[in-house]
């Protein structure tokens, strides 16, 4: 049976986004640090942004604001992911 589009998405944010353990040490905390690791980064990311644009908003465009920032730092680290990941999988093909 072949899985839905939709899921096969929601699959990879969570595999390669948001929950990514490759590389990781064997259990713990710092395990979990770094399989969180772009989702860290993406909140990093978007505290940069939003600090610099603090002064211009009220409080409740400011959430709008933060939320956007995320998703748009999100969405641009999943895009260097999957080129990245491409990338790696065409020179695995070319060297076969």
């Amino acid at each position: 049976m072949e899985v839905p589009i939709h899921r096969k998405i929601a699959l990879w944010i969570f595999h390669h986004l948001l929950w990514d353990p490759a590389g990781a040490g064997p259990e713990g905390f710092w395990r979990a640090l770094w399989a969180m690791r772009k989702l860290l980064i993406a909140l990093a990311g978007s505290a940069a942004l939003d600090w610099m644009e603090w002064v211009e908003h009220h409080p409740p465009e400011m959430a709008i604001v933060v939320v956007i920032h995320f998703v748009f730092v999100l969405a641009a680290i999943g895009l260097v992911v999957y080129v990245w990941q491409s990338v790696m999988r065409s020179r695995t093909s070319l060297s076969k």
